[in-house]
């Protein structure tokens, strides 16, 4: 199909689209078109945030025209073919292992990889490839290949794009003993789309158990991710690494959906050679602006990671323009179904056509935007409820109606459950419906009180008696810094706790080594062990025969999830938890998932904290009961020792 009938079959379509009143969309932005025809409009990051996760509501139209049809143009998938060479010969020559293979390849050769049985090697291998001409040509000089016993490898090295009839392999030998090749996998394919860098913010880390989770901020969702790199300098290293992003799970929670997973790695060898591997692949659109990266540390130190980039896939935007001038795009229209243009069959012509390739306008509020009622259909009134067994309640300042984010503070945590499942929003003695918002946010928590507890006893440790403004936080971990520049201590957070008989006992709440061995300001981190905190516990280190340390800006961190429901009324709204025997509401609210993660979420503030029935048990808590019943107690058992004795036989005198 020639370009002309593309551009006449679109243009046809163009004319038969109703004409849009943009009322309901938030959003445009203005392009120029220099001349009538194919156009390919790409669409940057802010566009893709504002938009929804199908892309369906976004329109374009002439600034005195109707809507124009478009398809989305799908980067082509990088599929490789991979084969093994033929033509394969090896031979040793001097302080050198020499491979040739054949090199014939219609779509070209992308990259080579070669084949050994070896299991611990680093190496360096120049390639040379062989013109038709008969002139052998250097494409790759001292690549660095290797094989762990661990399993990590790099064995694969691209080439330049050329025409070659063979292929000549110079592995260097002079460092270690030659290891056997067995053959030469080719691979080829089409040329891979063009990406473009993506800045990436680290917006949180933490360190757990064994693992580094940092949350990254692409800065826009909707994405087309090509891979994720990280800057990771100085160190040797070898980390396996995943990442994904949250999304709902069918029981009204989140779960984490994989994106990408592979290895990090820096190795080096004999005479300087290095190599690494800093980036994971991804190749998907990412529907979330924030991803989470794992990297499992087993029981080595965790990385210094200070930076990290992403590369995308442009998504564009491909329509017949009838009219040259200023045309209009808008998006951000929530409840507008996706059009249908029926040019599915034209996509492979389009994609073939070329075109001019322009670029949009900074993003813009839509001067004409009504907003429309939020999830009209969405009943906001649930059940009817007792608070009879709820201990605690918040009044919640919020907007009179629509859909609101309300973030669970650190005295709401400290005394709801853990799961979340005692949580009731309240309004009029009635349920309000809600879900959990995936991602929670990552807060600090001063001490209330930091005093040195030191024991004369023991000289060379150092005790802080650390005081919390709450008792019983899901706290992750300890941070804190000292101005001393030179150190290796292991730090132990513990605290005083009772069974149920009253017995008292030390439980240790969490152990970190921490160095310091340069001018780096690097924190302490203390991951917690258990899922509370108390309110008072112990923080101490021994120095050994060194002299004490400084210990500063001490800090809880804790993760902050927030709840999002939809109002309807203006009747005083109440968030009322801990009852440890509540069962976990299932409310229908989450089958409108997608549109209440897309509403504009209004945020609320939490007034003070209200009783409203003493003597319930906290959760996690443990009771060793009064001590007027265990006097009563005692009481019994006389009495009934006293019966039992009188009850025995006497012995009689003989």
């Amino acid at each position: 199909m020639t370009i002309q009938s593309i551009a006449l079959l679109l243009g046809l379509a163009g004319t038969l689209s109703a004409e849009t009143i943009f009322t309901l969309w938030q959003w445009q932005t203005n392009f120029r078109v220099t001349e009538p025809g194919m156009v390919r409009l790409e669409l940057p990051p802010a566009v893709l945030n504002a938009s929804r996760t199908d892309l369906g509501d976004l329109r374009i139209q002439p600034f005195s025209g109707k809507e124009c049809p478009y398809l989305i143009e799908a980067p082509v998938r990088h599929e490789e073919t991979i084969r093994e060479a033929a033509g394969f010969q090896v031979t040793l020559a001097g302080r050198t292992t020499v491979i040739e293979v054949s090199a014939d390849s219609v779509n070209g050769i992308q990259a080579v990889e070669l084949i050994t049985p070896a299991r611990d090697f680093l190496k360096s291998v120049s390639i040379e490839g062989l013109k038709s001409s008969g002139e052998w040509q250097i494409l790759v000089s001292n690549a660095v290949i290797f094989r762990q016993p661990e399993g990590q490898s790099r064995l694969r090295v691209p080439l330049p794009a050329g025409a070659w009839v063979r292929l000549r392999f110079t592995v260097d030998d002079q460092r270690s003993k030659p290891v056997p090749f067995t053959g030469v996998r080719l691979a080829t394919g089409p040329e891979k789309p063009l990406t473009v860098e993506l800045p990436v913010t680290v917006f949180s880390r933490e360190e757990l158990s064994g693992e580094t989770r940092l949350t990254l901020d692409l800065g826009a969702r909707n994405v087309n991710l090509s891979e994720i790199r990280f800057e990771i300098p100085g160190a040797l290293f070898n980390r396996p690494c995943s990442v994904g992003y949250s999304t709902p799970s069918a029981d009204g929670g989140t779960r984490l959906e994989m994106l990408g997973n592979g290895i990090l790695y820096r190795v080096t060898g004999g005479g300087g050679l290095s190599t690494e591997e800093l980036a994971i692949p991804i190749h998907q659109r990412v529907p979330s602006r924030y991803m989470v990266a794992t990297l499992r540390n087993g029981d080595s130190p965790p990385l210094d990671i200070t930076a990290a980039k992403a590369r995308y896939f442009p998504t564009i935007l491909v329509f017949s323009a009838p009219v040259a001038g200023s045309w209009q795009l808008t998006t951000g229209a929530i409840q507008e179904k996706p059009p249908r243009y029926d040019l599915s069959a034209l996509r492979e012509a389009m994609a073939n056509a070329g075109g001019e390739r322009v670029l949009p306008d900074p993003l813009r509020k839509n001067e004409y935007f009504q907003p429309v009622p939020s999830l009209p259909g969405v009943e906001t009134i649930g059940a009817a409820i007792d608070l009879k067994d709820w201990s605690r309640s918040r009044m919640v300042y919020a907007a009179p109606s629509g859909v609101i984010r309300i973030e669970l503070d650190a005295q709401v945590l400290a005394n709801c459950r853990t799961d979340l499942g005692d949580i009731r929003l309240v309004q009029d003695g009635r349920q309000i419906p809600y879900v959990v918002r995936p991602g929670a946010a990552k807060r600090e928590m001063k001490p209330s009180g930091i005093v040195e507890k030191n024991d004369p006893k023991r000289p060379s440790v150092s005790l802080w008696e650390i005081t919390l403004p709450v008792d019983g936080l899901p706290a992750v971990s300890l941070g804190a810094r000292s101005t001393a520049r030179l150190f290796d201590r292991t730090f132990i957070a513990s605290a005083g706790r009772k069974d149920p008989l009253g017995n008292a006992w030390i439980e240790e709440l969490g152990t970190a080594d921490w160095t310091k061995s340069s001018d780096l300001d690097t924190p302490l981190i203390l991951n917690f062990r258990r899922s509370r905190l108390p309110q008072t516990f112990i923080l101490e280190t021994d120095h050994g025969d060194n002299p004490p340390i400084p210990v500063d800006d001490v800090v809880i961190r804790f993760e902050a999830p927030s709840i999002v429901a939809k109002l309807a009324s203006e009747a005083p709204l109440f968030v009322c938890y801990g009852n440890p025997q509540a069962m976990a509401p299932r409310y229908d609210l989450r089958l409108v998932w997608d549109e209440l993660m897309a509403a504009d979420q209004q945020a609320t503030t939490l007034g003070s904290e209200e009783t409203l029935r003493a003597g319930i048990e906290k959760p996690g808590a443990m009771d060793a009961g009064s001590p007027w019943l265990w006097l009563a107690l005692a009481g019994v058992v006389i009495v009934l020792l006293v019966v039992v004795a009188k009850l025995l036989p006497r012995e009689t005198a003989t």
